[in-house]
């Protein structure tokens, strides 16, 4: 792509206010500025428009996602266009909550997004409802996720890829990602959004991992426990081979549950992707899918960097924040407007944060990049290189002020 995207950008500083505030303050408040960037993308909604707007509602215990006040005023921007909005997401992977007990009559749990009915109470907790945010919530893979349209691609490394089946109820989509840190990507933002969370659980799975799961012939012994792998599997993707279970993968659909309930964890052979510049150009190779089975001209998108950790919000424990907010972006370009939020992380000057022996660290200064001298796992570059050969948009951008 040889010109340049057009990123719209409010910084994040707001003008103190009275208690009867002028316009021209309120024009600083960041919601009002959420508004103001959306009358900039939202040209292409008509009247009548069904229009799922893509969100992530955190994790349970995780105090750093995107705040519902901002999605409110997504909701409305498209209520003023005459559309019709409804909150999409889709499960996480794995089918089973996990429990901790921090203390005799405190246990905890998370991993609560792999089925409809726990992600919702998530939701609710994070205050993702129709009552207050003025839409309703829709999982678009289903009740457990396994809900997907298949359809072959001629990616780096995929082949096929496993789409949420409910994004083609809509006639246009706005993804709403928050910016931040990710162990595997470095960041996270609009193109993981279209990579892994525009996917059923299928297609999350094949990014995740590097084979199909399979059993471990030499630690399962089928006659020693209560078969729960084959209970709780989905679709009966596992059977009895002499005294071990074994896993059909042309039916299996990667949701973990397997792996979930053997009480002899290495029975299962799964192996995870640790292969991060892998693991991005799988993310690319879906978001290339997920444009060209829906038209990429009827998606817009809108990154919050605010709030800033150096982990996603599918974590419980993300971290404090490491940078200053960044502002809000808004763009037709899913490339653009992940290159533009990480240019200015760089440029911005890091935060001090307590380390785990309770020690204040020096902040990172401006000119580096934050996440990978946080996580020291992956540079940002792989994320980009791999979009650009995939042609999946601009890294040249216009960053234009409001």
């Amino acid at each position: 792509m040889s010109e340049k995207s057009i990123v719209y950008w409010a910084p994040p500083n707001e003008l103190i206010s009275a208690l009867s505030p002028s316009t021209a303050i309120m024009k600083t408040n960041n919601l009002v500025k959420t508004r103001l960037l959306l009358d900039k993308i939202l040209d292409n909604i008509n009247s009548g428009d069904k229009v799922g707007i893509k969100v992530h509602v955190g994790e349970a215990y995780n105090t750093h996602y995107l705040r519902h006040d901002y999605v409110f005023e997504v909701v409305n921007a498209v209520k003023s266009k005459g559309g019709i909005p409804t909150l999409i997401e889709t499960q996480g992977l794995g089918m089973e909550a996990r429990h901790r007990t921090i203390s005799e009559n405190f246990t905890i749990s998370f991993g609560s997004r792999k089925t409809a009915t726990k992600h919702y109470n998530t939701a609710r907790l994070h205050g993702y409802t129709e009552s207050i945010i003025g839409a309703p919530l829709k999982f678009i893979d289903g009740e457990k996720g396994f809900d997907a349209k298949i359809f072959e691609i001629e990616g780096v490394h995929l082949n096929k890829i496993a789409i949420a089946a409910g994004l083609f109820e809509f006639d246009k989509i706005i993804i709403v990602s928050h910016f931040k840190g990710h162990g595997l990507t470095c960041f996270g933002g609009a193109m993981k959004q279209l990579g892994i969370g525009c996917l059923a659980k299928l297609g999350k799975f094949r990014a995740h991992f590097n084979e199909n799961l399979s059993i471990n012939s030499k630690k399962c012994n089928i006659s020693k426990c209560d078969q729960e792998c084959i209970k709780v599997c989905p679709v009966n993707a596992i059977k009895i081979e002499g005294e071990s279970a074994i896993i059909d993968p042309s039916i299996c659909v990667g949701c973990l549950g397997c792996s979930e309930s053997c009480p002899v964890k290495k029975a299962i052979n799964q192996s995870f992707n640790l292969d991060f510049k892998n693991f991005t150009e799988k993310v690319v190779d879906n978001a290339v899918g997920v444009l060209s089975s829906y038209d990429r001209k009827n998606i817009r998108y809108i990154n919050f960097a605010i709030d800033v950790t150096s982990q996603c919000d599918c974590v419980s424990s993300p971290n404090m924040s490491i940078i200053p907010d960044l502002g809000i972006f808004a763009s037709s370009d899913p490339v653009a407007i992940d290159k533009a939020c990480v240019d200015a992380e760089i440029n911005a000057p890091g935060l001090p944060i307590l380390n785990q022996k309770g020690q204040w660290t020096q902040p990172v200064a401006p000119g580096i990049e934050k996440f990978n001298a946080m996580n020291n796992l992956v540079n940002t570059s792989s994320f980009f290189d791999a979009a650009v050969k995939s042609k999946l948009g601009n890294i040249e951008y216009d960053l234009i002020k409001i």
